[in-house]
């Protein structure tokens, strides 16, 4: 051995075998973290933990299939994707493989193959609660309400307290007329978990949708007496009394809104935009703005309030605002070519929409903006030319979106 000197102990490197239980256990905290969110319907949470597991666990199969699920529930076609890929490398026979490729069928609204596979892995894990609560996802689309209610039911014997069963067992027993059996269910799971919404609230929309105003006006003043710090149900209220052609009360309650919520502009902004009263959404969303004035999604939110109320000149500023913070961003460009185009400024809407299909080829919609200002301008060749090539990516994405539906593209995967 030669003379050079021994390290101490303290400076020796860290024990593999200590290393990776340590990581084991953070691994396992965070797994049980991300199913929490997913089984309370917090998809963001649950998706943002599941990727992270999977950073430093790839080869977990579950959690493939888990951020696959909750990455198609929140639209997110790319990371969707992109986790089907992954898993197909790692095992393309296990049940979790195969739920991937139904969670991807789903997307694509392929719901005849999505149920084949869903209980062609549900052969191979009958009570596997993760891939019933897919196929019970998958019924919710389809509509079909009565499977829906068989699955969560299924769901909630082998495990009575996912708050996401109890709710979407509720919301089954809604659409078919059994809203005392949907109250129950919502109840339940508030007793699970308090933060959730409230059952009368959730009562209350589930009337709102199908038109029963009185019925919903009701359940919306129940959740306000028992919950009068949640604005969202004063929002609904007001909704059906305007409906209900009882004027008088609607303005009471926005009256209320108003001095009861005024603080609050993140939510006042969003439930006056979920409501179209864009004239009311605007103050807040210039707080916002203005407290945040790099937010893109903020400005964009801005300029769809301006444009709505007709105030298109505030809104290309709006939206002038945004591309200078993603200039690369084509639905920004295609955006400001619409704008431009409402106020008769051609050449500028020329400009913004070549912009978009630069960027991106398959701007659709920036296709026609461009055709229709070429036409104003009295173009009619450029913008006949403009209206072939907006067909023919219209013709490509069309097959693009069959060869996903009906999963032929994944013959072309590397």
């Amino acid at each position: 051995m030669s003379g050079a000197e021994i390290p101490q102990p303290v400076n020796q490197p860290e024990n593999k075998t200590d290393a990776e239980q340590r990581s084991g256990a953070v691994n396992r905290q965070l797994f049980q973290e991300a199913l929490t969110a997913f089984y309370r319907e917090d998809d963001e949470t649950a998706l943002e933990l599941f990727l992270t597991i999977l950073e430093t666990n790839p080869d977990n199969l579950r959690c493939h299939y888990l951020a696959a699920l909750t990455a198609a529930n929140l639209a997110d076609e790319e990371t969707m994707e992109q986790v089907c890929r992954n898993v197909r490398r790692l095992a393309t026979r296990h049940p979790y493989t195969v739920g991937c490729e139904a969670v991807r069928a789903l997307f694509f609204a392929n719901y005849e193959r999505a149920e084949h596979l869903f209980n062609l892995a549900l052969r191979s894990l009958p009570d596997d609660i993760d891939l019933n609560l897919g196929l019970g996802i998958l019924y919710d689309h389809m509509g079909a309400e009565e499977k829906s209610a068989e699955v969560y039911r299924r769901v909630l014997e082998i495990s009575p307290d996912i708050i996401r069963a109890r709710i979407w067992l509720g919301i089954s027993y809604a659409l078919s007329g059994e809203y005392v059996n949907a109250l129950a269910q919502y109840e339940y799971a508030k007793r699970l978990d308090p933060t959730v919404e409230n059952p009368h609230q959730h009562l209350g929309r589930d009337y709102y949708t199908e038109g029963i105003f009185d019925e919903a006006a009701r359940e919306f003043a129940r959740a306000i007496a028992e919950e009068p710090e949640q604005p969202t149900a004063y929002f609904y209220l007001m909704e059906c009394y305007k409906r209900l052609g009882l004027i008088d009360d609607a303005i009471d309650v926005y009256e209320t809104i108003k001095s009861r919520f005024n603080h609050q502009p993140e939510i006042l902004s969003e439930l006056f935009e979920h409501f179209r009263m864009f004239s009311e959404a605007i103050p807040y969303l210039e707080q916002l703005v203005a407290r945040a004035p790099q937010d893109q999604e903020l400005l964009i939110r801005l300029a769809g309030a301006y444009q709505e109320v007709g105030k298109i000149t505030d809104a290309v500023q709006a939206v002038k605002r945004a591309v200078t913070q993603d200039p690369e961003n084509a639905s920004y460009w295609r955006m400001l070519a619409e704008l431009h185009y409402h106020l008769g400024e051609y050449q500028y809407t020329i400009a913004a929409a070549e912009r978009a299909i630069q960027i991106n080829p398959h701007e659709e919609e920036a296709y026609a903006v461009l055709a229709d200002a070429l036409l104003f301008l009295g173009k009619t060749e450029e913008a006949e030319n403009v209206a072939r090539q907006r067909e023919k990516i219209r013709d490509e994405s069309w097959r693009r979106y069959q060869q996903k539906f009906s999963g032929q593209d994944l013959e072309e995967d590397p």
